[in-house]
């Protein structure tokens, strides 16, 4: 008894498929009824890519598919449409060719047997010249149609974009998409629109002002603290320098929409700002300025310290720094026990009395006779007001603008209109972005304040507060640490008269 040629069946809906679309039992019926026809027996499970674009080839059903004829499981190759296979075109229709043909892709020689490819429009490979003719055209058809609705989609965002309306996807962070309150003829928005997410643009504005103090806070804290307040990037897990960057630099920010990386420009060049701005273009390209690499300044990782007192503790037998230490704990207890010591003899120096203190009790100490003076007082911050000069701002944003497009534009008048900017800005020079200071309440005490801030933070309060934190020896034996051991001296800038 002659062996039935066995089949194996594929199928593969878009990633926009929907009830318009062919339906998947009605492919897999077609195909069954092609096997019945052609007495085929059909290889199960059959192969399925749901919701998989056809631009790509690395479709784990689709590789399966093709390796069972690689691999002698089957005879043919039966699928609905031939050019639903790929929109890639030649490239991949080759390489399908190839598996029909039973050759190896690198050398051309004999690999496997030979399979036959059918689908459900007539297309058969055993159908020679006509097959291979038929087979290319209808791979490159595929692409083409892909390529036309990838268009299709770029210049609908573009006019939504020149229209002041947002094309759709995940909004930048410190926006949200709302309804145009523009209505069409039938009484329905235009559309969709940017409008300011409030919580999330007052982290934008902090994390800027931060960064446009005299003394940038590092960025690494920043995301620090953006992570432990538990406030969540778009795209990413939590906040790193990169995603902080992204957002405080990009051109969403300052209200403008961007296409493939660019401003959006009306028909006359200028810059559309079609949203609301979260920051100033001065305020963006001051940030720009103080995140620029800088090989010769010093190095501030912002990395976080090891405990609260690191670098604020100094041994009143030498005056160095104390270095936290951790030894394991002589008693039953498990735990550690972690503490600031002089390490000065260990280092080959002299001390004529090296002191060591519980890390806990020290820091309990020092925080409490800190809170007890300030704890309700107001929270003060240095903010830093940065004048906006639109022009030079934009004409930086134009030459960065310029700069790219020479990449694919590289012709006399994209360098000419280069080198006017240039000018431009060299005009504009004496007006860069003037910085000034000022002193604000946040409407928060210093208690509320340091119950929410980050290790890090709460240092820099202390070392801002005390000139001096001083460990005194301590008595052979006891357990408990004698606050009088801890000696304070507030610094003169710090309103020690109000302290006290």
């Amino acid at each position: 008894m002659t062996r039935r040629q066995r089949a194996s069946l594929y199928a593969r809906l878009s990633v926009a498929a929907d009830a318009g679309n062919m339906s998947l039992d009605g492919m897999i019926a077609d195909m069954r009824a092609l096997c019945d026809r052609e007495g085929l027996e059909v290889l199960e499970p059959i192969h399925v890519d749901d919701g998989k674009s056809g631009g790509f080839r690395d479709r784990d059903e689709f590789q399966a598919w093709l390796d069972d004829a690689r691999q002698g499981r089957c005879d043919v190759l039966v699928n609905p449409v031939t050019d639903r296979l790929t929109r890639e075109g030649l490239n991949v229709a080759a390489s399908i060719l190839d598996v029909v043909e039973g050759k190896d892709p690198a050398t051309g020689r004999p690999a496997h047997r030979p399979v036959r490819l059918v689908d459900c429009n007539g297309l058969d490979s055993l159908h020679g010249d006509g097959f291979r003719f038929r087979f290319v055209i209808q791979a490159e058809v595929g692409r083409a149609e892909r390529e036309r609705i990838r268009q299709r989609s770029r210049d609908r965002a573009r006019r939504l974009r020149q229209a002041g309306r947002w094309g759709g996807g995940t909004p930048p962070f410190g926006y949200r998409a709302v309804p145009n309150q523009e209505l069409n003829d039938e009484g329905q928005p235009r559309g969709w629109v940017l409008a300011i997410e409030p919580e999330e643009a007052k982290h934008v504005r902090a994390a800027a002002e931060a960064l446009l103090l005299a003394d940038p806070v590092p960025l690494t804290r920043i995301a620090r603290r953006l992570n432990a307040a538990g406030v969540k990037p778009r795209r990413a897990k939590e906040w790193t320098r990169q995603t902080l960057t992204k957002v405080l630099t990009g051109d969403h920010i300052m209200g403008r929409s961007v296409s493939n990386g660019h401003p959006v420009r009306d028909d006359e060049g200028n810059i559309l700002t079609p949203w609301p701005a979260i920051l100033t273009p001065a305020e963006v390209m001051a940030i720009r300025a103080t995140l620029a690499p800088n090989p010769d300044a010093p190095y501030s990782g912002g990395r976080r310290p090891a405990r609260l007192l690191s670098t604020l503790l100094s041994c009143s037998g030498c005056g160095d720094t104390l270095q936290v230490f951790q030894r394991k704990s002589r008693t039953q207890n498990p735990e550690p026990q972690i503490g600031y010591r002089c390490a000065t003899r260990s280092q080959g120096g002299t001390c004529e009395s090296p002191v060591s203190v519980s890390a806990v009790q020290a820091e309990t100490i020092v925080t409490d006779r800190y809170l007890s003076a300030v704890s309700a007082m107001p929270m003060i911050v240095e903010r830093t007001i940065v004048s906006d000069v639109n022009e030079l701002a934009t004409v930086e944003a134009e030459i960065r603008s310029t700069v790219a497009d020479l990449a694919t534009h590289a012709d006399t008048e994209t360098f000419a209109k280069l080198q006017r900017l240039q000018a431009r800005r060299e005009e504009l020079s004496s007006g860069e972005p003037t910085w000034r200071t000022e002193m604000v309440a946040t409407g928060k005490t210093m208690g509320d304040y340091w119950r929410g801030a980050l290790v890090d933070d709460r240092r820099e309060l202390l070392a801002d507060a005390f000139q001096e934190i001083t460990v005194l020896p301590g008595q052979r034996g006891r357990k408990i640490v004698d606050p009088e051991r801890i000696q304070t001296v507030w610094r003169e800038d710090s309103h020690s008269n109000d302290y006290a």
